[in-house]
């Protein structure tokens, strides 16, 4: 059984010496090669400590991708999906890029091509729990299988703009390159492009 949870400060301590020395890794050796024997010894624990916290080398880079998408998804939690104007829309792709602009720490997951894939499973999973729990609440009408063509457009699309803005140093600020995605997208031409999608799928 994982530790993760654990308020111990032993434990704390324990999973941040493991957390940042595979950010450390990240930048200079790929994913696949990155073994629990180089975790744990740039981490300076006993490998098998490791298993007292994480089940696998996974289990720890979700996390890592998981505490951005939290900082994320916890604003979009009080979001009325009813409300989502241009001015909410922009906000909303400017948070996420904000959000792993805060955490440069681990910047480095974006270079790594093979993790790529990674991130938007996460996101899909994040963006799920969200909009099935907010058309249930909010907008019971809509068919929560379409929805998945919805999570899938926005995990994709998000990770495709953020991967080299990464790349490019970042030099635009968030909220330029959430302007630039709004613009790609448009909250009124994919309203038009949903409902006419949707009546496909309704024949």
């Amino acid at each position: 059984m994982t530790n993760i949870q654990s308020p111990d400060p032993r434990a704390i301590k324990t999973r941040q010496s493991l957390q940042n020395a595979f950010k450390g890794m990240l930048g200079s050796k790929p994913y696949r090669k990155i073994t629990i024997t180089d975790l744990t010894q740039n981490a300076g624990i006993a490998r098998h400590t490791f298993y007292n916290h994480y089940e696998t080398k996974q289990d720890l880079l979700n996390i890592l991708i998981d505490s951005v998408l939290e900082d994320f998804f916890s604003d979009l939690e009080n979001w009325d999906l009813l409300q989502m104007d241009q001015n909410r829309e922009l906000s909303m792709y400017t948070a996420f890029f904000q959000s792993w602009k805060d955490h440069s720490d681990i910047i480095n997951l974006l270079k790594n091509a093979e993790l790529e894939g990674v991130i938007i499973e996460r996101l899909k999973a994040f963006f799920t729990r969200l909009y099935h729990q907010k058309i249930k609440e909010e907008l019971p009408q809509v068919d929560l299988g379409f929805a998945n063509y919805v999570i899938s457009f926005n995990a994709y699309s998000l990770v495709g703009l953020l991967k080299p803005w990464v790349e490019s140093g970042m030099k635009a600020s968030p909220r330029d390159l959430g302007g630039f995605l709004l613009q790609l997208t448009g909250a009124r031409r994919r309203l038009q492009a949903v409902e006419a999608f949707q009546q496909i799928l309704s024949e």
